[in-house]
This record gives C-alpha cells, sequence and structure tokens, in this order.
C-alpha cells in the first residue's frame, strides 16, 4: 500500500470537528514535509483522502465527487469512530452512513477522537513512512483508555456493559443454551463505561494494540456463556455464571441452610415469563425475598 509521494486532502463530512482538530494537531508534532507528505487544498491534487466524521445528506454528494477526483492509486483512510460507523449521530435523520456507505475505505483509525499520535503512527503503517527517531512520541502514555477486553473466566453475562455503553458497542446475543458479550471495536469510543460498571471487574481496556485497523467488522474481544434452562418451560434464560454469583453475593451477607439455599436457587432457575404467569411462583419469591431481607435487617441491627 506504499505510495512514493503522499499527497494528503482532508474532507470533513460532518461531525463535532474533534477528528480534524487532532489531524491538524499533527503539524504541531512533527513536520510532514520531512516525512514526505504534503497536505493539498484540492482532491485533484491528492492520491489520499483523510475523511473524518460521517457522511451526512449534503456532504454525501462532495465525498462522491472528492473520491473521483483523487489520483491513483487512490487511498481512503476514515478517521474516527463516527467516520466508521457514524458513532453517536448514527440513527440521525440527517445521516447518509458511515464513510464506507458511501465510498470504498482502506484504513479505519479508531477513536472518539483518536489522539494526532494514533493517526501519525497509522499513516506512517500504511503509507509506509520513515518515522525513526520518533518512538518516544508515538509511544502510548501510561493511563491511557485502550480497548475492552473481557475475562471469560470472570464475565457473568449480566449485560450492565450493553446497557451503559453509550456507543453501542457492545452486543448481547442469545444462541441456544450460549449467550455471548461480544465488544466490537468499529464503534468503541473507548471512554471506559463499561469497564467502570462490569461488577465482576470481567473488563478491563488495554493498551498497546493498533487502533488502527483494515476490517473494521473485527470484535476485539468476547465471551461465551453456557445458559441454565427454565425449570418450568426448558427454555435457556440466564448464564450458570450469573446464577452463581448471585448466590456468591447472597452467601456473604447471610448464613444460608440447606432448604433456603434450594429454594433460593430453585426460584433463580425460573424464567421471568413463567414466574409472570404463575400467582403461586410470584408468592413463592416474595416469600423468599422477604425472609431473607428480615434476617439481613436483623443481623444489622445486630452489628
Amino acid at each position: 500500500m506504499g505510495i512514493q509521494t503522499t499527497r494528503i486532502y482532508r474532507f470533513d463530512a460532518s461531525g463535532c470537528n474533534g477528528c480534524d482538530i487532532e489531524v491538524l494537531e499533527i503539524l504541531a508534532l512533527v513536520s510532514v514535509a520531512e516525512l514526505g507528505i504534503e497536505i493539498v487544498e484540492t482532491p485533484n491534487d491528492a492520491n489520499v483522502l483523510l475523511v473524518t466524521g460521517g457522511s451526512n445528506l449534503k456532504s454525501k454528494r462532495e465525498l462522491e465527487s472528492a473520491y473521483a477526483a483523487i489520483q491513483e492509486p487512490r487511498l481512503v483512510i476514515a478517521v474516527g469512530s463516527c467516520a466508521a460507523t457514524m458513532g453517536i449521530f448514527k440513527g440521525g435523520y440527517a445521516m447518509a452512513g458511515p464513510i464506507d456507505a458511501i465510498i470504498p475505505v482502506d484504513l479505519y483509525i479508531m477513536g472518539c477522537p483518536p489522539r494526532p499520535q494514533v493517526i501519525l503512527g497509522a499513516l506512517a503503517d500504511a503509507l509506509q513512512l520513515k518515522v525513526e527517531g520518533m518512538e518516544t512520541l508515538l509511544r502510548t502514555p501510561q493511563g491511557f483508555r485502550g480497548d475492552p477486553h473481557v475475562d471469560q473466566g470472570k464475565c457473568i453475562g449480566c449485560g450492565a456493559c450493553a446497557n451503559v455503553c453509550p456507543a453501542d458497542a457492545i452486543e448481547i446475543v442469545e444462541s441456544g443454551t450460549e449467550r455471548l458479550v461480544r465488544f466490537m471495536r468499529k464503534d468503541c469510543i473507548f471512554c471506559a463505561s463499561c469497564q467502570e460498571v462490569c461488577p465482576t471487574e470481567a473488563v478491563e481496556l488495554h493498551v498497546g494494540d493498533k487502533a488502527w485497523v483494515r476490517k473494521k467488522d473485527a470484535s476485539t474481544s468476547e465471551a461465551r456463556l453456557q445458559r441454565r434452562t427454565c425449570l418450568v418451560c426448558g427454555t435457556p434464560f440466564l448464564p450458570d455464571a450469573q446464577m452463581n454469583w448471585a448466590m456468591s453475593r447472597v452467601e456473604e451477607k447471610l448464613e444460608m441452610g440447606t432448604g433456603d439455599r434450594s429454594k433460593l436457587q430453585r426460584s433463580l432457575s425460573i424464567c421471568m415469563q413463567c414466574r409472570r404467569k404463575s400467582i403461586g411462583e410470584v408468592r413463592e419469591a416474595k416469600t423468599i425475598l422477604a425472609s431473607l431481607a428480615s434476617r439481613a435487617s436483623g443481623r444489622g441491627a445486630r452489628c
């Protein structure tokens, strides 16, 4: 994918301009001329199209025209989450789609926004630039939030991470007796909300992985959990790991006999649909919870 003379045309398709500002920040970090890069004012003079933001209805035609005008070999780089998936603007009435829905994309640089050092590193990789002596500049700083990774052994499949994710970068998929928790790099804005809310510390944001990809649909990490079947209808509904975690949390607070433990496990093993259909199951569950709450309250008073 190397290009002998690199002439870049910047195109802001729409968005908050955060990614475009990070692109311009590169000019304050290095001399792009020394790297063999020239920033040009018209697409006719460029062989690289650097696009920020998702395409809206007004920019769509201009983006198509810019792509048609750039010189061969055409290289299109989508910068930031909005360019890859429309980010927080996904579903907006004025949006025409992510960049690859309008023109072909060769490289995706992830982030909201990606750091200028990351953009520079991606350009160096894609354009085969010589960046000797820039290792310190391109190094990821300590404490930087990277890609989310889920620990299969710790994940309980509760879905808390997916509920708080502002970018819809986490999906919960039910397939047969399995529950799949999938973290999708293409949508992630690296906000760390998933890491903060995880009750078992199964999610951790790692640094060190490249923040640019050629295929945006690659998933960063996923966990597969076996689901327990409902005692009444036999439908898989609750990950075993989640039930075991819930039981252990109760047992941390209360000493339960064999009878109490058996009743609670049975109650947890009935899906919500079947529980709603039977008033007897509802009453049984309320009785168990009331008993546990009373004992917990009494224990707290004695302490």
